[in-house]
């Protein structure tokens, strides 16, 4: 597949003229201002899907997107916890999940707070493969 980029920032994208901010930020700089067992949690979740496979990092103003050809996770650290939006191709009602809402017939988003890196179990680990391998599967 051949991705459209961006002339003004140079960011890739699935579609052409696809809607998005140009405003770019890197990673250690979205996170400078955050507390350190947040920054050690950030690094932990990259390190975490990069094991997946290739990954791009996309940190704006206020999230880092993850892509893996298109979107497939959002971090947004706080200053006490850092909240992740993933999608899969089913609906998960299961803690720490605490909240889904369907975007297709065959996606639904879903988010979670982590406050530490002990947080991170083996289901949330397989829930982000998910994610990754439904995006890049499909781009």
């Amino acid at each position: 597949m051949e991705y459209w980029i961006c002339p003004e920032c140079g960011k890739s994208f699935k579609n052409k003229n696809q809607w998005h901010s140009c405003y770019t930020l890197r990673l250690e700089d979205h996170i400078r201002n955050r507390p350190k067992n947040i920054q050690k949690l950030v690094h932990k979740l990259i390190s975490i899907v990069r094991s997946f496979g290739p990954v791009e990092l996309n940190p704006v103003k206020s999230v880092i997107q993850v892509k893996a050809g298109a979107t497939f996770l959002s971090i947004k650290p706080k200053n006490e916890y850092i909240e992740l939006e993933f999608q899969t191709g089913k609906k998960i009602d299961e803690f720490p999940v605490h909240r889904s809402v369907r975007i297709s017939g065959n996606r639904v988003l879903h988010f979670l707070y982590l406050q530490a890196i002990k947080d991170i179990d083996q289901q949330i680990i397989s829930w982000l493969k998910e994610s990754y391998m439904l995006v890049s599967q499909s781009v």
